[in-house]
C-alpha cells in the first residue's frame, strides 16, 4: 500500500535511509539526520514537496521524497523530481506504487511541465530503477557523470 506520509513515519523512514546508507558508496560519510528529519517534516507540510511511503504488512518499507522547482532555476515553468526514492532491504514488493503516486502528484501540480528522475549506482545497480522508469513511460534524456574527490 502506498500513502502520503505522516510525522509518525519519520523514525522508520530514517531507519531505511540509515540501512541503505551503510551499503552505499557514501557509507564513509555521515548523514546529518537532523537535517533529513527536517526535510521529511517540510515534505509532509509543504506544497512544493511530497513524501509518500510504501507499506507491507503495516510496516513502512519504502519512501519517495519529491520536489518541485523552476526548470533550470530560471524559467517560470516547473519540473518535479525525486530527492530520495528508497526501498528497504527487506521489502518484498517493488517500487511501482511509489512511482505511480509520485507521477500522479507531479502531474497535478500547477506549472509542472516536466518530471525528471535520476537513476544512479549510489546503493545498487541503477538498471532496475531505469527499467521501472521505462515502464512508467519516461524516456532517457542524457547521462549523469560523477568525479569523486577524496579528502
Amino acid at each position: 500500500m502506498v500513502r502520503s506520509s505522516t510525522y509518525s513515519d519519520i523514525p522508520r523512514i530514517c531507519e531505511i535511509l540509515s540501512e541503505l546508507h551503510q551499503i552505499s558508496k557514501y557509507a564513509g560519510y555521515q548523514i546529518n539526520m537532523r537535517q533529513f528529519k527536517e526535510l521529511c517534516m517540510e515534505s509532509i507540510r509543504s506544497g512544493n514537496n511530497c513524501l509518500f511511503v510504501y507499506e507491507e504488512n503495516g510496516s513502512v518499507e519504502g519512501f519517495l521524497i519529491g520536489i518541485i522547482d523552476n526548470l533550470y532555476h530560471v524559467l517560470r515553468e516547473k519540473y518535479a523530481s525525486d530527492l530520495f526514492f528508497c526501498k528497504s532491504l527487506t521489502a518484498k514488493g517493488d517500487a511501482t506504487g511509489l512511482m505511480a503516486a509520485f507521477l500522479e502528484w507531479a502531474k497535478s501540480q500547477p506549472g509542472v511541465v516536466s518530471i525528471r528522475m535520476g537513476a544512479t549506482d549510489v546503493v545498487s545497480d541503477y538498471n532496475k530503477v531505469s527499467k521501472l522508469y521505462d515502464r512508467c513511460g519516461m524516456i532517457q534524456e542524457g547521462v549523469l557523470y560523477e568525479m569523486r574527490i577524496e579528502q
